[in-house]
């Protein structure tokens, strides 16, 4: 067994006994299991796909967690993208760099009960083709986000 399907079914055995990712199967969570994914939007315009996703907690006394650093980029495109089926959609190039964070570490949180947001991330994708109207996010430390829905500019 590779290690992401380990790791794929060791999430989906954590979200199978964690009734808040039962509640919304949007939820994807990380590696801590305190801490979930949320898909906020994916647009597509002008061949682009951006993609927002916020990161919140429902553990009183979260200490936040590291959930990618500094991945080489020649590495990045396995690591990080957005699927459709049988369809992969790598970031976006620009000036030598792709368009997202270096870096994604989510914040501590005492008490989520006031603001359960522990950190938001955002990038650009190659879009998919019209025909393509969701997709699923993959990086690292997190389950599989989604099927996110895409609307067009």
């Amino acid at each position: 067994m590779t290690f992401r399907a380990f790791f794929c079914f060791l999430l989906l055995t954590i979200s199978v006994s964690t009734p808040a990712f039962a509640l919304n199967a949007e939820r994807a969570p990380t590696a801590s299991g305190h801490a979930y994914a949320e898909p906020y939007k994916a647009v597509r315009k002008d061949g682009v796909l951006h993609i927002e996703v916020r990161f919140v907690t429902d553990y009183p006394g979260y200490s936040g967690e590291l959930i990618y650093e500094d991945i080489p980029l020649e590495r990045i495109d396995g690591l990080i993208y957005a699927e459709f089926g049988d369809q992969s959609f790598s970031l976006l190039r620009e000036d030598g760099g792709v368009v997202a964070p270096d870096n994604l570490h989510l914040g501590f949180n005492y008490d989520p009960s006031k603001n359960p947001r522990v950190g938001s991330w955002k990038a650009d994708f190659v879009a998919p083709m019209h025909d393509v109207n969701e997709v699923m996010l993959f990086m690292p430390n997190v389950a599989p986000i989604g099927p996110i829905a895409i609307r067009d500019r």
